[in-house]
This record gives structure tokens, sequence and C-alpha cells, in this order.
């Protein structure tokens, strides 16, 4: 079959599911302007090509083919081009002669139902997908709003454009044009198969498939850089089980990306400055559609709130650097929606208010403080960093690292900024499908204290105190024993909300205040003493191994 043999075979698939449509029993759609979707149809025309210069309307007449010198808009859905024509046409009563006239305005909702009768547009599981390229984009609200103009004082808005959409394919279950592999990774001569678990050498990409991501790199160098990636993991991860999560998180976050994962989690990445955060986050983001946000606009309300959220469309990969410190209600709230929910309502400059797709998964790079309520530590994956030895200095610092700079980046002349290789973002993403596969494909993250203590400067009178008796072998601290607490905290927590100021300050180093049923001395019964005790053993240890260290240090100096 020739090319122009192909061409025509698509041009009258489209004329015929053009038919479909006008056919279809309208007068069910249940909108007040139902009726005028099928006469909006009645003006297209799909135009056909030959030899010449031209396409021509497919109307019969005498007078020979009808050229169109240019046609009212296009289509392409990645495999066939079409041109179409949108006005009337009219015959005289021989058909000798044909006269046209074309309407200068196509209506939006048009454009949008002929996407998905040429199949630029497809519906697979209920989503909408933008298939007519090698990758997939998944079409929220927002998007279906900006690729048709779609407003709130348009004849259908992008609610009952949706809904036309749906009512199509209810009747005509279109298939799509390619196939739909909303869960592969397809490379140039390999696939990672997120669906069936596992990675297919020697197989390249088919035009007649589309992709959830498609990658220019190659298996060979792809996994040169696997075993240069680990290692450097081992280098900047403090412990083993924040290499444990820092392993995960590339896999996880392309299974939620792809709709194989459930999200519920968000990672939090802490240290000191400069030790390897930045390179890891610029690795791993690279395969993703990735959106840099400020957690501080998502909490607030009004207009820069849902301008804020606007922002997420989309993207896979949510990166919020250079954060203040992470804490309070209002933040803890904006981190569980990002967690956990799917949708949620945004706005643009010059927009209407549409619901986005949160399908990505956020992740946090922070020197400053990180304390969550106890209720998120379900949600939240800490990855602790190994702060750089004191004495290094930069020169040092910059030759350790250039081994891994050279590796896993490239200077290019639209960045002032060294840019990831698209070859060590895959490698990430396979090193963590490898480890993620020696887990037995399961996500057990383990629970990590973060080091919030960087100087013990940013200890209260009471706090100091307290771990100062802790460390001197006293796990539960009774006020009776110790006369100087009391006053202590009267003199550190005053206003109104000194209570909360003292609980906040007690959380901070692992302990809460409590009332301690004990056994009396003379053993006649029970009696009731205040006391501080244990309340967080992983962060207690966290904090008075800093305070140590930090009190070391200080001597030092």
């Amino acid at each position: 079959m020739t090319d122009l043999e192909a061409q025509r075979q698509a041009w009258e698939r489209l004329e015929n599911n053009h038919k479909r449509v006008l056919a279809l029993p309208w007068e069910e759609f249940d909108h007040i302007d139902s009726a005028k979707i099928p006469r909006a149809l009645d003006f297209i025309h799909v135009l056909h090509r030959d030899d010449f210069e031209y396409p021509y309307l497919s109307v019969k007449t005498a007078e020979g083919k009808i050229r169109i010198k240019r046609p009212t808009f296009h289509i392409n859905n990645g495999l066939n081009h079409f041109s179409l024509f949108y006005g009337r046409t009219k015959a005289n009563k021989d058909e000798t002669e044909t006269s046209i006239s074309e309407e200068s305005n196509v209506p939006r909702y048009v454009h949008a139902i002929m996407d998905y009768l040429a199949g630029t547009i497809a519906i697979y599981k209920e989503c909408f997908y933008l298939i007519n390229d090698d990758e997939l984009v998944l079409l929220s609200q927002m998007k279906l709003s900006e690729r048709y103009r779609l407003s709130n004082r348009s004849t259908f808005d992008v609610s009952a454009v949706e809904e036309i959409l749906l009512f199509i394919h209810e009747h005509l279950r279109l298939e799509p044009i390619k196939a739909i592999k909303t869960a592969v990774i397809a490379c140039n001569d390999f696939q990672m198969d997120l669906h069936t678990k596992d990675i297919r050498v020697d197989t390249q990409p088919s035009e007649k498939e589309c992709y959830f991501k498609r990658y220019e790199c190659n298996y060979n160098d792809v996994m040169k850089i696997v075993a240069t990636y680990g290692n450097y993991l081992d280098m900047v991860i403090d412990d083993k089980d924040s290499l444990h999560n820092a392993s995960l998180q590339p896999i996880y976050t392309m299974l939620v990306a792809c709709r194989e994962g459930t999200k519920a989690k968000f990672f939090v990445s802490k240290s000191a400055e400069r030790t390897g955060k930045g390179l890891r986050h610029k690795v791993i983001s690279a395969p993703f559609i990735t959106k840099d946000i400020l957690l501080d606009n998502l909490g607030g309300g009004g207009f820069e709130a849902l301008n804020a959220w606007a922002q997420l469309d989309g993207g896979e990969f949510l990166l919020a650097t250079e954060q203040g410190d992470i804490t309070g209600k209002a933040m803890e709230r904006a981190l569980k929606v990002i967690a956990t929910e799917d949708t949620h309502q945004a706005r643009q400059t010059g927009g209407n208010t549409n619901n986005v797709n949160l399908t990505g998964v956020l992740s946090i790079d922070s020197n400053a403080k990180i304390l969550l309520d106890e209720g998120m530590n379900s949600r939240a994956v800490n990855i602790a960093f190994r702060n750089r030895p004191a004495q290094e200095s930069d020169n040092e610092r910059e030759q350790i690292f250039s081994e891994y700079w050279e590796a896993f980046t490239i200077q290019t002349a639209t960045s002032t900024s060294r840019t990831a290789k698209i070859s060590a973002g895959v490698a990430s993403l396979v090193h963590s499908f490898l480890y993620w596969k020696s887990e037995k494909f399961k996500f057990n993250f383990k629970i990590v204290e973060m080091n919030n203590l960087l100087d013990n400067s940013m200890l209260d009178d009471v706090q100091e105190r307290i771990l100062e008796i802790y460390t001197q072998g006293n796990p539960i601290i009774y006020f009776e024993h110790f006369p100087d607490i009391v006053p202590l905290m009267k003199e550190t927590y005053t206003g109104a909300v000194r209570q909360a100021k003292r609980n906040k300050a007690l959380e901070f180093i692992g302990f809460k205040q409590v009332n301690k049923k004990v056994m009396k001395q003379d053993g006649s019964g029970y009696t009731s003493k205040q006391a501080f005790v244990i309340r967080n053993k992983k962060r207690l240890q966290q904090i008075s191994t800093s305070y140590l260290e930090n009190m070391i240090k200080d001597n030092q100096l």
C-alpha cells in the first residue's frame, strides 16, 4: 500500500466517524445547547489530496474538484495528518456547480470532537490522553482548557466538553489508533514495563505504540552509570535506613506518575549545606516532568494559593528546595493533599478555576528544621544525608564530587548550570527498579529521624537542661529531683500560649510532660508525680547525639 492509499483510508475513516457522530441521539445528551453540537458538526468537511498542490472537497460536481488553498484547520494524530474545511457547501439542482462559504469561527468544542474522531485524543480507562507523539499526555481539565482555549464564557465549558467526548465515546467506542502503554518506559534499545515488572533488552520502540515515557538513551550507556550512581548514594547518604528510602524513591515516584502505584508518601531530604542533595535531586528528577514549588504559597488562601496549586498540574516530580522550617498545621494540610489527593482546585492568572491533576510526588530538599505532627509520620519518608567533615575545604569537596558531576551531568548552551544527562536519570530509575525487585517489589519505607539540631544555640534553656540531665543517665526526669525545672519553665514559656510553646519545645527533643504514677516509699499505694518522659525514642537519640557532638565541637573551638 502506498502512502497516499494509506492516507486515503485515514481520510475515509475520519469521514465515517464524522457521519456516525452526526447520527447520534443528541437529544439524549443532557445539556441546554445539545442541539448546537450536530449543527456545528454539519459544517465539517474532510479534505482529500492527490498529486496536485492543494487539497480538495469530497463533493460531487460536474465542474471538477473544488480545491481549497487554505484549509480552515489541521489535525495530526501522529500517524496521519488531516486538513479540514469548515463551512457551507451548496450544489445547484443539476449538481453542475457547487458554491462554498467558509465559517470564520470554529467552535472550540468542535476541535476537541474532531481530535477524538481522528485519534489524536484517546479515552482509556476513563482518562483523556493525547497520543499524537511517542509519549502519552494525560489531559487534565486545565490542560484541556489550555489546548482548546475553553473558558466559562464558552458555549460549553471544560466540564461540558469532557461530557461531550464521553457521550460520543459511549456510543462509538473508538479504539485508540496506537497501542497505549501507560506503564512502559521506552528507550532506544530497551524497555521497562512497570506493570509486568520487567526490563526487556533489545526492544525498540514502535510508531504504532504510545508510551508513558520515551527516552533517547541506550542500554549499555545506562548500565554503566547504574553502578556509579549506587556508589554515589553510598557516599552521601547517612545511614542504611536512609539509603533504603533513597533507593526506592525514583521507582515509587514513577509508579505513581503512571498510575500503577497508589500515592500516599512524600520525601524529605535533609542535612547541612553542600552534601550532595542537590546533585541527587538533579539526577533523579531528570526522567520526570519536574515542577519547582514553594510550599508556603500552597498553605495560604485566596488567588495566590489557587495559582500555586495550578503550577503543579501534570507535574510528576514536585521539588521543593530552599524551604524554611517545615512545620505547622497549614503546612501539614498542604503536604497531606499533595501526598494523597489526585486532584485539587486551581486557577491560573487570567484563567478559570479548574481541577488539576496531582499526579506528582513531593520531594523536599531542606537544610532547615523539619518537625511534623506524629500523624504525618506515616506519610513522610525521610532521607538523611551525611554532613561533610568540618575541616574539609571547598576545593577538597569539589574534587571529591567532580567525578559524579562529570558522570551524571552535562553543560548545555541553554543553561548556566549543568543539566542532568537523561541517561543518568534513567540509570537512577533502573537502579531503583533493581533495588525494588530485591525487596520483592514491596515498599517498606524505614522510619528515619532527621537531625534538626545543627547547633546547640537552637535550644532554649529548658530543652538544654533536659538534655543535660538525660545525657547524665536519667531517662525519666522527675520535677522533684530537679527543683530548678519548674521556675525555668515559667521563665522560658510565657504568654497566653505558653503551654503550646512548652509542648512544641518538648516534642522537638523527643520528650513530653506527664503525671506519672509511682509507688509510695512506704508501699501503701501510688502517687502522681510530674515528670518528663521519652515520647520519641529515635528523635531523642538523634538530638542527644547531636547535642553531645556540638558540645565537644564548641569546647574544641
